[in-house]
């Protein structure tokens, strides 16, 4: 198992648009991958809407667990991801 600190830097936030996109790149990577908010929150990168619970606004840091094949290329595809001005 990897991680990858990352802060959100898109002004909006952790919103639908970018947790969608995560969320497709979790699934799509074959590793078991999750993210931690704080000391007590965990989501599960595979679902857009557990991603949204965690409510990370602008400048929230976050850890990036993967576990599995492809957790390098995982970890550094979603940490571009999180650290966008702008969703995609």
């Amino acid at each position: 198992m990897k991680s990858q600190s990352v802060v959100v830097r898109c002004v909006e936030g952790l919103h639908l648009r970018v947790a969608s996109q995560v969320a497709k790149i979790a699934q799509q990577s074959g590793a078991s991958v999750h993210v931690r908010c704080g000391a007590c929150h965990r989501a599960d990168a595979c679902s857009a809407l557990q991603l949204m619970t965690l409510g990370a606004a602008e400048g929230t840091a976050l850890e990036i667990f993967a576990d599995g094949v492809n957790e390098d290329s995982v970890l550094l595809e979603l940490a571009g991801v999180f650290e966008q001005k702008m969703a995609v």
